[in-house]
This record gives C-alpha cells, sequence and structure tokens, in this order.
C-alpha cells in the first residue's frame, strides 16, 4: 500500500549495537528493511538512488544531522527524520527550520514511539472514506482507540521524563489530570513535586511540559475528532500559520478540555474563527457559555454579515458535528422515519436556522403528532432563543439626526445587542472624541451608550460616530448633531447723547442676547477702539446681558492723529560735545515716536537716549560726544498711531575747528618759468577759509615782488589757514 516504509535508515558514526538491534525488533511490525551507516557520503549516495516511489524514514545523529538533512530533504522519497541526539535543546534550533524533521528525542524508547504514533497517523490520513464512514462509529471508534492509544503513550512518555515521575506511585493519575484538564491541574499535586521541578512546570509558558501537552491536543485534534470529518483536517492544516492557531492550541494546553463543551470540533472552530476569542474574552464571566448557547439554539443565522463565504462553509460544517447526533436521537425517539433523506435535509435547516426554524423548514414532511413531540424535547436554552452572536443596531436604522439649542445639555445614544462584552468607542467627525467633565459617556447593562454634552458650544456640532466591537465584529451608528441658535438683538442701546466731565471716568452700557452670547465690537467715527490702559471693556458672564465699556481720563476728543505742540529747533554744536532735541507731542492712542538721523533710524547705542514723558507728553533725544563726520545733517522726529503720521525736521550742525588732513609738499622741483599748482587739504565747520604767503628763507614778501633769496635759488610758499 502507498503508506507503507520501504526503509529505515539510521546515520550515526557512533552507532549502538544493541540500541540499533533493539529498535529494528520494535519497529519490525511496520518496517521490515533497515540500512545502518557510519559515513554521511555513503548514506547520501544510498539515499539519492533511491527511486522516488520509496518511502523512506532517516534516524541521525545531532552533528551528522545538522550536515545532511539539507541535502536530502526535499527529496520526494524522504518521508520523515528523527533526530537522535543527547543535546536536545541546540539540535532543535536548527532542526526547526525543516518540516520532515518530525522529532528532536534523546530516549530510545521515546524515538521508537513517536515514529510508530507518526506511521499510524500518516497511514489514517491517506486511507480513503468510505460513503458510509460516517455512520460506522464502531470500525471508526477502533481505529480511533488504537491511535489513541499511540498518541497517549507518546505523550505520557515525554510528561513523565518533564516531570520526573518515573518512579512516582500516582503518576498514572497525574498524567491522566495533565490529559484531559491541562497543565491547570498540576496545582492539585503541588506536594507531590519537588519546588523546583513544580515551579518549572508552571512558570515557563514555552517549556517542556507545555510543549508536551500541545503536541498531544494537537495530535488529539487531527485523530480524535479529524479521522470521520475530512474538512476539519484540512481545516487544521490550513489555519496552522493563522496567527490565533498557537495561542488556542496553547489555551487548550493550559485549561484541557475546559471549553470543549459537548462539541470540541465546534469549539475548536469557533476559537479559531474569530480572532476576538481570546483569554481576556474567556475571563469574561458566563461570556463563553452565552456565545454557545446562542450558536447553537440559532445556528449560522445567530452570526449575521459573515461575508467569507468559506468561514460560513467551515462553521455550518462544525454545527453539523454538534446537531448531529443530538437530531438523529431525537428524531428516532420521536419514530420518525428516515424518508427520502429526511434527516440530512433536517439537519441542514438546523445548522442554518437553528433548531425552531430549522424543524419549521421540514414541518410539512412530519405528522403532526410527531412534530408536537419534536417541539416538546428540542434543547433550546429560552435565555438566549433569537440573540445574535454578532454585534447589531437596535433601532430600524443605524443613522439620524438631532438637534440642541446652543448652550444647553444634550445626549445621544444608542443600543446595541451581542454576545460578550461590548467595547464602545465614540467619534466626532471621524477624530477620537474625547472626553471630561462636559463630555461623559455611560454604560447601561442593556447595552445601550449614552453620550452626556453639557453646555453646547458650536464647535460640537457634527457628526458623531458610536462604534461598538465584541469578539466577532464591530458594528456602528451615526448621528449629526445640529446647533440651533438666536439671532443677536440690542434690547437696550446706547444712550443718543452723552456728556462727561473731561478727566472723569466715561462709562458705555448695552444690553444685549442672542445665541451663542453675542461678541460686542465698540466703535468711534467708524473705527474700532482697541482696549488698552485707558479703554477698558467689560463681557457678561453666565445669564447677564449687560456689556460696558469704560474710557479713564476722558478727553475732547478720545481718538486723535499725532500732531506737535511743541517743534523741534535745529541745533549748533561743538563737536565732543552732546546734542539735545527736544519736542512736545499729542495724539490718542499715545503715538509711537521714531527718531532719524539723514533719513535713517537712530539706534540706542553708544550713548544715545530716547526718552518720552507720558504725563508731559514731552519726547528727547539726546546725542553725546558729537562728531562733525558721524552727526552732522538732518534729525527727523516721527510720530505715529493707527490715525495718523506726521514728522518734523531740523538741522544738527557740528562746529569743529579747521584740520588739515592734507600737507603741502615739503619740496618740489620745477622748471624756471613753468606754472605749478600746490594743494592743500583741509576740513572744519564752518567751512575753513585759506590765505598763502610766500616765503624764502624764512621770510615772507610780497607776492606782487617776488624776487629769489640772494642766497638761495629755493622759493617757499605756506598757506594760513
Amino acid at each position: 500500500m502507498g503508506h507503507d516504509i520501504s526503509c529505515i535508515i539510521w546515520l550515526d558514526a557512533n552507532v549502538n549495537t544493541n540500541e540499533r538491534r533493539n529498535a529494528e525488533q520494535k519497529l519490525a511490525s511496520i518496517v521490515k528493511h533497515f540500512e545502518k551507516f557510519q559515513d554521511k557520503e555513503q548514506c547520501q549516495k544510498y539515499i539519492e538512488e533511491r527511486l522516488g516511489k520509496d518511502r523512506l524514514i532517516i534516524i541521525v545523529s545531532g552533528r551528522l544531522g545538522k550536515e545532511i538533512v539539507p541535502s536530502v530533504h526535499n527529496l520526494q522519497q524522504v518521508i520523515s527524520i528523527y533526530v537522535y541526539c543527547m543535546d536536545k535543546k541546540s539540535n532543535e534550533q536548527w532542526a526547526c527550520s525543516f518540516t520532515k524533521v518530525k522529532a528532536v528525542v534523546v530516549q530510545l524508547d521515546e524515538l521508537i514511539s513517536r515514529i510508530t504514533t507518526d506511521h499510524n497517523i500518516q497511514k489514517t490520513m491517506e486511507e480513503p472514506l468510505s460513503s458510509d464512514f460516517v455512520t460506522t462509529h464502531a470500525d471508526a471508534g477502533k481505529l480511533n482507540n488504537v491511535i489513541d492509544d499511540e498518541v497517549l503513550k507518546l505523550a505520557k512518555n515525554e510528561i513523565i521524563r518533564t516531570l520526573d515521575l518515573e518512579e512516582h506511585e500516582i503518576k498514572d493519575e497525574i498524567i491522566s489530570d495533565l490529559l484531559e484538564n491541562g497543565r491547570q491541574s498540576l496545582s492539585k499535586y503541588k506536594e507531590e513535586f519537588a519546588p523546583k521541578v513544580y515551579r518549572t512546570a508552571m512558570n515557563e509558558n514555552d517549556g517542556p511540559l507545555m510543549e508536551s501537552l500541545t503536541k498531544y491536543f494537537e495530535q488529539q485534534w487531527k485523530i480524535k475528532y479529524g479521522s470521520s470529518n475530512q474538512w476539519f483536517i484540512l481545516f487544521l492544516e490550513e489555519y496552522k500559520d493563522v496567527v490565533n492557531y498557537d495561542p488556542v492550541l496553547k489555551r487548550t494546553a493550559e485549561y484541557g478540555n475546559k471549553y470543549m463543551k459537548d462539541c470540541p470540533i465546534l469549539s475548536i472552530v469557533l476559537q479559531l474563527l474569530f480572532e476576538g476569542i481570546d483569554n481576556k474574552f474567556f475571563d469574561e464571566t458566563n461570556v463563553f457559555n452565552d456565545l454557545w448557547c446562542a450558536i447553537t439554539d440559532n445556528g449560522l443565522k445567530s452570526i449575521e454579515n459573515f461575508s467569507d463565504n468559506k468561514k460560513r462553509s467551515v462553521l455550518l460544517q462544525a454545527l453539523r458535528e454538534y446537531y448531529r447526533p443530538k437530531l438523529f436521537e431525537l428524531l428516532e425517539k420521536s419514530k420518525i422515519p428516515d424518508e427520502d433523506n429526511l434527516y440530512e435535509l433536517t439537519l441542514e435547516n438546523i445548522a442554518k436556522y437553528g433548531w425552531l426554524q430549522g424543524l419549521r423548514e421540514v414541518e410539512e414532511r412530519i405528522r403532526v403528532k410527531h412534530f408536537k413531540i419534536l417541539l416538546e424535547n428540542i434543547p433550546v436554552s429560552g435565555d438566549t432563543s433569537g440573540k445574535q452572536v454578532q454585534l447589531k443596531v437596535e433601532a430600524p436604522t443605524s443613522v439620524n439626526e438631532q438637534t440642541c439649542m446652543f448652550g444647553k445639555d444634550t445626549q445621544i445614544s444608542w443600543k446595541f445587542s451581542g454576545i460578550g462584552k461590548l467595547r464602545v468607542t465614540w467619534f466626532l467627525n471621524d477624530q477620537l472624541l474625547p472626553t471630561d467633565n462636559r463630555l461623559q459617556v455611560t454604560e447601561t447593562d442593556d447595552g445601550t451608550s449614552i453620550l452626556t454634552i453639557r453646555q453646547v458650544e458650536l464647535g460640537d456640532q457634527g457628526v458623531y460616530i458610536t462604534r461598538v466591537t465584541n469578539a466577532f465584529g464591530e458594528a456602528e451608528a451615526q448621528t449629526t448633531l445640529k446647533i440651533d441658535c438666536i439671532k443677536p438683538v440690542i434690547n437696550a442701546d446706547l444712550n443718543s447723547a452723552l456728556e462727561v466731565t473731561k478727566g472723569e471716568i466715561m462709562a458705555l452700557k448695552i444690553v444685549a442676547s442672542g445665541t451663542p452670547k453675542p461678541d460686542i465690537v465698540w466703535m468711534k467715527d467708524d473705527n474700532e477702539l482697541t482696549p488698552n490702559d485707558r479703554i477698558q471693556v467689560a463681557t457678561p458672564n453666565g445669564n447677564d446681558d449687560k456689556y460696558t465699556m469704560a474710557i479713564l481720563n476722558a478727553q475732547p476728543g478720545d481718538q486723535e492723529p499725532p500732531v506737535f505742540i511743541v517743534k523741534l529747533t535745529t541745533q549748533k554744536v561743538k563737536q565732543g560735545t552732546t546734542a539735545v532735541f527736544l519736542t512736545k507731542i499729542d495724539g490718542y492712542p499715545t503715538p509711537t515716536i521714531t527718531w532719524l538721523l539723514n533719513g535713517k533710524p537712530l539706534v540706542t547705542k553708544e550713548g544715545i537716549q530716547v526718552q518720552f514723558d507720558a504725563t508731559t507728553d514731552e519726547a528727547k533725544l539726546s546725542i553725546p560726544n558729537i562728531d562733525l563726520q558721524q552727526h552732522a545733517g538732518s534729525i527727523t522726529c516721527r510720530l505715529e498711531n493707527p490715525y495718523g503720521c506726521q514728522e518734523e525736521t531740523v538741522q544738527l550742525a557740528v562746529l569743529a575747528a579747521p584740520i588739515i588732513t592734507t600737507q603741502l609738499p615739503k619740496e618740489q622741483e620745477i622748471m624756471s618759468g613753468e606754472d605749478v599748482t600746490l594743494k592743500v587739504v583741509v576740513r572744519g565747520s564752518p567751512q575753513p577759509s585759506a590765505q598763502c604767503g610766500w616765503m624764502s628763507c624764512g621770510c615772507e614778501f610780497d607776492r606782487s615782488s617776488l624776487h629769489p633769496c640772494p642766497y638761495s635759488l629755493s622759493h617757499y610758499k605756506k598757506a594760513c589757514i
């Protein structure tokens, strides 16, 4: 047959003859041909020369396995590889990358048991199912018992070694409890273990004990539950890489059959199909019971909007497995014969629609008295009949609108139904809604979520989405909130005429109403008044509708452009002294003062000072250490406020003594009869005047009667400034 093993190949450089002979004897029931190798190259050559239809099992040591497995792993004739070594942990690190490596073991008995068990499982998987396989419970049971015994034996051996129970007097009781109720059952036997062994077993979630338990339950799923349901085997293989496969398997290893109910297949399918069924889900009181009752009472219809057809098909198959024994027993007790495939048709309808509606679908084919007996005996939980597993909005429509008056309190509420804890999130205009003292969310026991908004503001207007999730999906409802407002009205206007004493406080009041509370703009001559140290504006609080404006130290024209009361005067100062410019100004608001020198703003550095006395309205500019080149020119004072701009410009004259910056040449030779030009450069303020005189040998003489010195052929000229 296709599942027969052609040969077991044993590769080990230091193979123990007694061990090998012992293994041959114990594995003789599944294979007759053994090949032993100590050389890796010879072994690989032998494997590669086998035909593709051959079925080879390889037993290899850790060191040689690491070398040969990558080369032979993908060969069709190699079906299984077992690493028999002394260091399990280090060899598991490389072996986990190869799917055909079925186990890494350190005990010979474990090796033999694992090979035998895997062979029986493979044999079962490859045998074709006959058309009446489902109904031949006795034959299936015998086969399952044989395989279950092998799986149980292997699991027992691993757990016994892990917990050091080889010589323990109640080891069978402990192992049986573990395989039925998972790791948590070990707490009952705490005193039977050394403290270190117990702590390791209970605390290491990826330790040897949990590894052995997960292997056992995974094999149990496939063999015990899948032997007569090929679709379930395929489903498990397909979901093996899904994110919640390992968590479901580990949960089973932790708690055993606690959550398997009376139909493990349906329980496993539910946990794998819905990622939301996590450990937190099981922590919620009675939630899994509610789910179980709802889905087994109402069938597939209890999960609405299940858009994935493949998931629907799998769940329908699992529901058929749940209903089949109960329905067929009920039909037989009610003496209803299986005519024209009635049993299967009824099963299909109940799996889709639940007990009540499913039976109604075939009511016309059953005698009235028999049908009454059926209805009286169906196992329906009354508290969950008709209840949906997935979330549902309990309203005719999940979209509505509502309005609220500005400043008032309002509430938005939606009611949802579904199995398990409902997790509610509120959004406003697609943004997560923050809650505080003004925005509060409350939940009621009947699944209603209420958003309370206190003293509604304009910013509260928009689209509110209530999104609710549970383990099976989500639902949402939408409310558009509109804010109603009242146009502003002036109920008490300003006086048409008002007299006030200069220098006193002038107060203006109006009474205005509206929703929301109006914003008031105070104006004079179409110009907006800006609050400052003299103009004070008060906005009403609470229910008060009075608006006030107070002007301190009232003036005849309380908004004036800048003006010079005392103008600047031209200044003449000596170089090195201080120049001072004074002016008196007016205007409201108080003008901004800018001083400029030759059109450029003066910077307050190098001793320059700018002062303004608000009590006298006098502005002062002081420029110390006046310099002819830096400071001479025009001084401008510019005044600016929102109502105008004025400026005054005067001259700053710097008085400086003459300075010759370029002297006459000390000597200069020219030819007799030629013209000569002599130049001297001077600086000073006012502009210096120059006088020239000729000197010869230190004696000055008249320009009109120049005569050369009798003692020299040279003439000298000097300039007097």
